[in-house]
């Protein structure tokens, strides 16, 4: 817990952009975020993360996050982040099955970073 940081942020603020470096992942602890990909809008509210994907290819944002409402959230920044999966290996497969669980649920939202992770990530020329 003392690695997260508390953030609030106001109805139809941006939170991150589409194309933005990846430096934290979120956790909502109350309200609800829309991220907007280019093909879909998905909404995530309370107990649920997000930004994990793209912290984990280290890549850029696949899409836009704003919020529907107020909402509170818990920062988890990207160094913390790589140190913590490093120390607990569980947290790590924990996270891992998270975004390939998302991949079959919300397709896009997983497929369009880890996509974007392999674009970033393919053969060097």
């Amino acid at each position: 817990m003392r690695l997260l940081r508390a953030r609030t942020i106001e109805q139809g603020e941006i939170l991150v952009r589409r194309g933005d470096a990846a430096s934290s992942m979120y956790f909502i602890t109350a309200g609800e975020v829309e991220i907007a990909l280019p093909s879909q809008h998905v909404r995530l509210a309370d107990g649920t993360f997000f930004g994990e994907i793209a912290l984990l290819h280290k890549t850029k944002r696949s899409g836009t996050v704003t919020a529907t409402r107020k909402t509170r959230l818990l920062v988890l920044d990207a160094q913390d982040f790589h140190a913590l999966i490093e120390r607990m290996p569980t947290l790590a497969d924990h996270v891992h099955t998270t975004a390939k669980a998302r991949l079959a649920d919300t397709g896009d939202l997983a497929l369009a970073e880890l996509a974007q992770a392999e674009r970033e990530e393919g053969p060097s020329a």
